[in-house]
């Protein structure tokens, strides 16, 4: 999605093609559609204190405790880690931004849930693939807020998935329309989405991503897949959708780093 360059810095399998797709917003950030309005709306889990009220964790981590949370090559059982990164403070937007318009302009929740959105206090990522002959990468980020902050992001993208199953996008790099259906979410975290869009650029090319968007605490987690092609029938087109099966124990893993790391600093 926009501007999500820094996940791919050292993603040393992506060819000029690819990384220019990172770039336009087709690589940022996992079944069939339910009804989006509804399934958008469904509220993740929630961790509350004994008063039913949801525990507040304010303190941002910081890079380094991020970059911790990244899923080891250990953990991803059946991927190859191919780049990691971490920063501290919010990233510059990148030189084409001010030309990228997203309308209705509430959709860009939808287009960049999975880079930092100028109030992050720090974040991390990396990339990976399923197998070494793999093209289409898997990409983690992880995203600090403090948690009033997150736990409003993640409300802003519940709310734009309500109304945002068709929007356009345009760019430096070209003009497409998208289109988005929201799936089931696992239960991880405090609160999870998920969706699928589906980008038909006016060029002819097409692009699925499977977006999985979890908070825990003041931590908003990525992990998006996505499927690259070039202009297709619609039958074929379908058999490139990316499903969330294969990514499911990795997902659950990195929810269980992130929620490991805050409870060693209490939280």
């Amino acid at each position: 999605m926009g501007g999500d360059l820094m996940t791919r810095k050292n993603g040393r399998r992506l060819g000029p093609a690819v990384a220019l797709l990172t770039a336009i917003g087709l690589i940022s950030a996992c079944g069939e559609a339910t009804e989006p309005a509804d399934a958008a709306k469904k509220p993740g889990t929630a961790t509350s204190t004994a008063a039913g009220k949801p525990a507040q964790r304010t303190e941002p981590l910081t890079g380094t405790q991020l970059k911790g949370a990244l899923l080891t090559a250990e953990q991803a059982v059946g991927f190859e880690i191919t780049g990691s990164s971490a920063r501290d403070g919010a990233e510059p937007p990148p030189s084409y931004d001010a030309k990228q318009a997203v309308s209705p302009k509430a959709c860009r929740q939808v287009w960049e849930a999975t880079t930092g959105d100028g109030a992050e206090a720090a974040a991390a990522s990396s990339t990976m693939y399923r197998g070494k002959s793999a093209v289409a990468p898997r990409s983690t980020n992880l995203l600090s807020y403090p948690e009033e902050a997150a736990r409003t992001r993640m409300a802003r993208l519940r709310e734009a998935l309500g109304t945002c199953d068709r929007f356009r996008v345009s760019n430096a790099f070209g003009k497409g329309t998208v289109t988005s259906e929201v799936l089931d979410a696992p239960e991880l975290g405090d609160d999870a989405l998920r969706y699928r869009t589906l980008s038909r650029w006016d060029d002819g090319g097409f692009a699925w991503k499977l977006v999985t968007a979890m908070r825990v605490g003041g931590v908003i987690a990525t992990m998006d897949v996505q499927d690259i092609t070039g202009p297709l029938p619609p039958e074929k087109l379908a058999t490139f959708k990316p499903e969330p099966g294969p990514d499911e124990e990795v997902i659950a893993t990195l929810i269980e780093n992130v929620t490991g790391i805050l409870s060693a600093r209490g939280r």
